[in-house]
């Protein structure tokens, strides 16, 4: 089976896209070349814990002129319970809106992003002129082994509401006139199952159950799926068991031809677990030239 481990960065006008000058010039060399099939707007989805919601500061982020031709509906938090004890209220989207930080919301101390600004660049330069549109849901401090289970019939049932929001975003693109190519899926969680060893024990079986109920119920068999490798917990007490989570992520990666690793190892965390700003949109480059790694490995 093939598995892809994504660490390195390939090609040398992969940077100008992160930077503010040479963004024409460096599109016309990396660009795909369109066919009428590549018409329709490219739709990815993204989903996990923390990382994926994004604790990294907005302040850093720099605008792009790539980010203007990206829509994302998201949902985020960044605690698995309110002060209550039930599972909090998300940040949402009003609907469809630019790529860029989310604003400051509650329990986050000021404006964010993850991975999506980073990938939307990256995929920006191979993808010129078509649409790109992310639907993400991160949600702190949440378990697969609990939180995003989607045979969960109480608690935060995430996996449901991850759904319902897909569906619903999808959508409003058919009733907008948008035809659309569900091009893969974006999983970055493993940090709290890790913390338990049931869990951690359970993950992978979770995972590819996870998996496979998300192609079933988009009707997508074939749905492609970047996992972003769990960190090692060397700088968490906490995480206490995250050699099996990635081993299990190996796994699975290693079970199923659809799936690709791409890692963040190598990359800077402010507090041991969360990515800073460079670190975000680095691993974002990194998950957008796994796809196009993919998509020039096709027949």
């Amino acid at each position: 089976m093939r598995r892809l481990e994504q660490m390195a960065i390939r090609g040398t006008c992969y940077g100008s896209v992160f930077g503010t000058l040479g963004f024409s010039v460096c599109v016309a060399a990396c660009s795909f070349a369109r066919t009428d099939a590549d018409s329709a707007a490219k739709v990815y989805l993204l989903a996990g814990q923390s990382n994926m919601a994004g604790r990294a500061f907005g302040g850093d982020h720099v605008s792009h002129p790539a980010d203007a031709g990206i829509r994302i509906d998201y949902v985020c938090s960044f605690s698995a319970r309110s002060s209550q004890g039930g599972p909090p209220d998300p940040h949402r989207s009003s609907g469809w809106t630019r790529l860029g930080p989310a604003p400051k919301h509650s329990g986050t101390p000021a404006s964010h992003f993850g991975p999506e600004i980073g990938l939307g660049r990256g995929l920006a330069l191979h993808l010129h002129g078509q649409q790109i549109v992310f639907i993400k849901h991160g949600r702190g401090g949440t378990s697969l082994a609990v939180d995003w289970n989607p045979k969960a019939v109480t608690g935060s049932r995430l996996y449901y509401e991850f759904i319902e929001q897909s569906r619903s975003a999808l959508a409003r693109l058919r009733a907008e006139g948008t035809r659309y190519d569900l091009e893969a899926l974006v999983w970055c969680q493993g940090e709290a199952d890790s913390t338990r060893l049931d869990w951690a024990e359970a993950y992978g079986a979770n995972l590819r159950a996870l998996f496979a109920r998300i192609r079933e119920d988009l009707a997508a068999p074939r749905l492609p799926i970047l996992v972003v490798l769990t960190g090692d917990g060397r700088s968490s007490t906490k995480m206490v068991h995250a050699s099996l989570i990635r081993a299990a992520q190996r796994k699975v990666v290693g079970e199923d031809t659809q799936v690709l690793l791409v890692s963040g190892d190598d990359l800077p965390m402010f507090d041991g677990v969360h990515y800073d700003a460079p670190a975000q949109l680095e691993l974002g480059r990194r998950l957008a030239e796994a796809l196009r790694d993919r998509s020039r490995s096709l027949p």
